[in-house]
């Protein structure tokens, strides 16, 4: 017991990025684009960042409610590898 090799939990240290991934990376940037184009176009920052957090809304739900992550581990076992 004491010999064996503890591996990382979870996916620490799996190189590849998925698709919920970039998801979470890419979210905030309606708001940011929102934020911009207020900037640059000279329309109130209200309006902007308001229109781009309805855009990051819409993209939430369906991440969550029409393309939801399921429990399957990068090997696509349910439950992860010990299942």
């Amino acid at each position: 017991m004491l010999g064996q090799i503890q591996l990382p939990s979870g996916n620490a240290g799996v190189p590849n990025a998925s698709y919920y991934d970039l998801a979470l990376v890419f979210l905030p940037m309606p708001l940011l684009v929102g934020l911009l184009a207020g900037k640059l176009f000279g329309v109130a920052s209200q309006l902007s960042v308001s229109a781009g957090a309805v855009l990051s809304a819409i993209a939430l739900a369906h991440l969550l409610f029409r393309n939801p992550p399921t429990r399957r581990g990068p090997r696509g076992q349910v439950g992860g590898p010990s299942a």
